[in-house]
């Protein structure tokens, strides 16, 4: 058995992707194309490990060598994504690649190996934070998918259409469009917005799997998502809103469309996305029927990782101040800091 770097080249791209869409544990993060997303986005290299033998490839481990804000080093699997992590066959194949993970961070002098499982790693390792995602169960019909769903979500749902707001399937041509809410959003949030560049490479990478949903009130957009596909599972990676239009309950008809879509295609689970337990997006998505899977993310015991969280006390000011900059100017700065972080 043999644990090294892969290759970029045609080949080992589809015996890296062939492998991850038949292995049990591994998730859409871990498709080869995100390596090039977040290196043409953010200029960060690739180290994306695998292990393989005279039968074929046995596990696999992306990871990205990322420099933080504070200028520290770490190989994170993945940054600016939900989860990634160590996804191996067996024992023997998680052994050899986590050797491997500690011997390219040798190399490339990172301090710290931080896995963001989307299943547990079977390493004795420390966990790093408590995130989840919140998945649904879909039926095959949607007209029994909307009978199951909460009378308040229902009406939440009619109150959008009856207002007026419609939903709109689109590709990278709406780009534009929905930028301008999600960058509005994370302003108000107080959180420095991805480039626009990042979604691009997204649409672009994975043409056949990523569209963007938009909801538009008129000729005005209101509301917008990521919406992807994986095996038998739709993903919501991003969204946002305009919080002038919250009373009107656009991110319901959203996520609504999005359910009554996955139903048509016969795709059984919805994952909504990361979420702080108990925080308010964990609040929204629980409200549909959903249920927690936990996000073990993982780090080295010995080692400090680079998340930061932004309920941290400490980082309170910070996003005071960022939420009273001109949206403009955060489409300018944000960029660059969410570069250096990696959350």
């Amino acid at each position: 058995m043999r644990a090294e770097v892969c290759q970029f080249g045609a080949g080992d791209d589809l015996a890296w992707d062939g492998y991850v869409s038949r292995a049990t544990d591994a998730g859409v993060y871990h498709r080869r194309g995100w390596a090039r997303v977040i290196e043409r986005t953010y200029g960060h290299a690739p180290v994306y490990l695998w292990v393989h033998d005279d039968s074929g490839v046995r596990g696999v481990l992306p990871l990205v060598l990322f420099r933080g804000a504070l200028g520290g080093r770490s190989l994170v699997s993945l940054p600016f994504l939900d989860e990634g992590g160590l996804c191996a066959d067996d024992a023997e194949a998680r052994a050899a690649l986590w050797a491997a993970a500690q011997a390219a961070a040798t190399r490339e002098r990172a301090g710290v190996v931080e896995l963001r499982q989307g299943y547990p790693s079977g390493l004795p390792l420390a966990s790093l934070g408590a995130k989840v995602s919140v998945m649904l169960d879909l039926a095959a019909d949607p007209e029994v998918m909307w009978k199951r769903l909460d009378a308040k979500v229902r009406n939440q749902v009619r109150k959008a259409t009856t207002s007026g707001l419609t939903p709109a399937w689109c590709g990278i041509e709406a780009l534009d469009d929905f930028y301008a809410v999600f960058a509005h959003n994370m302003r108000d949030l107080g959180s420095p917005v991805h480039s626009r560049r990042f979604f691009a490479a997204i649409l672009e990478e994975f043409a056949g799997d990523a569209r963007l949903l938009l909801v538009r009130d008129g000729a005005r957009v209101v509301a917008g998502g990521v919406v992807m596909t994986f095996r038998d599972t739709v993903l919501v990676p991003w969204a946002s809103s305009l919080r002038e239009w919250r009373s009107r309950c656009p991110s319901n008809l959203l996520y609504w469309e999005v359910i009554r879509s996955a139903c048509d295609k016969g795709l059984p689970v919805l994952d909504f996305g990361r979420s702080s337990r108990g925080g308010g997006t964990y609040k929204f998505k629980m409200q549909w029927g959903g249920r927690e899977r936990p996000l073990p993310w993982q780090v080295d015991p010995s080692h400090r990782a680079s998340v930061i969280h932004s309920d941290d006390p400490r980082y309170q000011w910070v996003i005071q101040a960022w939420q009273k900059l001109p949206v403009g100017l955060t489409k300018v700065v944000g960029p660059v800091l969410r570069k250096r972080l990696s959350n």
